[in-house]
């Protein structure tokens, strides 16, 4: 078996693997994010508070005290784990891109055997500790170690749908990449994530699930309503305000800017709108990151490397910006950036 990389391996979920790339980056700033030939497993350098990923949208769980490697077979993965006594524990394996010739369940199994013979007990209803495995075709890869965070499939997105609120518009954003972005644009900082144009309050409340002081500002009153019919719903605390996004005097301790700015048929003028928004942070003299969701044409399904930004965008510096799929004939990006303060 090829040792890749002995230490801790980041297990991303398959929706995005670049942004939840750029969302272990944020999370995790104590760390170098390294990738691998694998879309979905990426190597961190030293250690960081990796419960994080209980409040990440990107990220399966981190393995830690394990590595990477080549998967040859399960004599050869247990030949790398140093298994010792532990109470309470169980070993979960799964799968990532297709299929590896070899059954989760006897890997469990077999692993599972090593630690019994060390002494080591079992609850698989309530474990406090977890050994993960994630065999990996894409790369034919194996990662271990002990997981830190939820897992795989065990967040429950569906049941936050924006169509499940009781306020919601088609084009509101879906969940789980409102809650990268935010956490893209405020990382560990603390501080405010300010929506200047909230609609119906989904990335005001993905700042709000994931403990942050969050504000959202719409001028439709419409919209200010419904947002707040929204955040108690699910259940949060957060301000929501009347205002208009060009001149509202937002909070100085304002951290990031998240906007999905409206577009269809119904919104003229949403360039300018954006546009003035920005400027607007620039003459507050407000110091945040930026993450910009914006319409384009057509389908882009890059979901691996960043893409090519064919706009202009004043007021911001961009760092990175990538494609995001919604049907034949609409798509969006994802523009990370940061506001061009003024001299």
């Amino acid at each position: 078996m090829e040792l890749l990389h002995s230490g801790t391996v980041i297990c991303l979920r398959g929706w995005h693997p670049a942004i939840s790339r750029e969302e272990a980056k944020a999370m995790f700033p104590e760390v170098e994010i390294i990738r691998t030939d694998s879309r979905r497993l990426v190597i961190a350098t030293g250690d960081s508070e990796w419960e994080r990923t209980e409040n990440m949208s990107g990220t399966e769980c981190v393995l830690t005290g394990g590595g990477l490697a080549r998967w040859t077979n399960v004599e050869d993965l247990i030949s790398q784990i140093s298994p010792s006594k532990v109470e309470d524990m169980a070993v979960e394996c799964w799968r990532h891109e297709g299929k590896i010739d070899a059954s989760s369940k006897v890997i469990e199994q077999q692993i599972g055997g090593v630690f019994y013979d060390n002494g080591s007990t079992f609850n698989l209803s309530k474990p406090k500790k977890r050994f993960g495995v994630v065999l990996d075709a894409s790369a034919n890869c194996v990662a271990w170690g002990w997981m830190i965070g939820p897992g795989p499939g065990k967040q429950g997105w569906s049941s936050m749908r924006a169509n499940k609120r009781p306020f919601f518009r088609p084009v509101s954003l879906e969940p789980r990449l409102a809650r990268a972005a935010v956490n893209i644009a405020a990382g560990t900082k603390t501080g405010t994530v300010v929506d200047p144009m909230c609609g119906t309050g989904g990335i005001v409340i993905e700042a709000a699930l994931s403990e942050r002081s969050a504000l959202g500002v719409d001028f439709d009153p419409e919209m200010v309503i419904g947002s707040k019919q929204n955040l108690e719903w699910a259940g949060v605390d957060a301000i929501i305000k009347r205002g208009d996004s060009t001149i509202f005097e937002f909070p100085e301790d304002t951290i990031a800017l998240v906007v999905d700015p409206p577009y269809g048929r119904n919104s003229k003028g949403e360039d300018m709108l954006l546009e003035n928004t920005l400027k607007n942070f620039q003459k507050q003299n407000l110091d945040c990151d930026v993450v910009l969701i914006l319409p384009t044409e057509g389908k882009q399904d890059n979901l691996d490397e960043e893409v090519e930004l064919d706009i202009e965008i004043p007021e911001v510096e961009v760092k990175s910006c990538y494609a995001i799929p919604v049907h034949k004939s609409l798509g969006r990006i994802m523009v990370i950036a940061s506001i061009s303060l003024q001299d």
